[in-house]
């Protein structure tokens, strides 16, 4: 299962969301970047507040011989009226909130899966950071979650991958 699918999952069952393009109510978005999240909010109707944009764009690593990804997903809401600041700070906490939220959720899933299942590879402890974004376009506020993921090597060189065998 890739990281999407779980977020998008995730979006789907969470009753603040109930993410069902099919029925109009599209409330996850994948964006290519960072500059791809900057501009998706004037595409996207105020009544889609709360959402989620996830960048497919990913960062990672080796370290102790483990390859790890991070994973950047945008909790977004949007303010009633930009040029107020209490609606900005309202809409903040409202994305702090449901990041909470999807937080929990992960966490409790990693707790119930095996060590190297999905959920079980996710660093609870020091691979999740949080941050505010915003103001994006048009009155939208996020708090951006990048979340660390191991990822298993299991691959062995394969003479067949390679001309003549070498």
């Amino acid at each position: 299962m890739t990281f999407q699918s779980i977020v998008s999952d995730w979006c789907r069952i969470y009753k603040p969301m109930l993410h069902n393009p099919e029925a109009g109510n599209r409330r996850f978005f994948l964006v290519d970047s960072w500059e791809g999240v900057r501009g998706w909010g004037g595409n996207v109707p105020p009544t889609f507040s709360p959402c989620v944009v996830m960048e497919s764009d990913v960062e990672g690593g080796l370290e102790g011989g483990k390859m790890y990804r991070n994973y950047p997903v945008y909790f977004c809401c949007r303010a009633r009226d930009m040029a107020d600041g209490d609606a900005a700070a309202e809409a903040k906490e409202q994305a702090w909130l449901h990041a909470k939220h999807f937080i929990a959720y992960i966490r409790h899933l990693h707790d119930t899966d095996s060590p190297n299942g999905e959920f079980g590879r996710i660093d609870m402890e020091n691979g999740i950071n949080v941050t505010t974004a915003g103001p994006l376009q048009d009155g939208w506020y996020g708090v951006l979650i990048q979340i660390t993921r191991l990822e298993l090597i299991d691959i062995c060189v394969k003479e067949d991958w390679y001309v003549n065998g070498e």
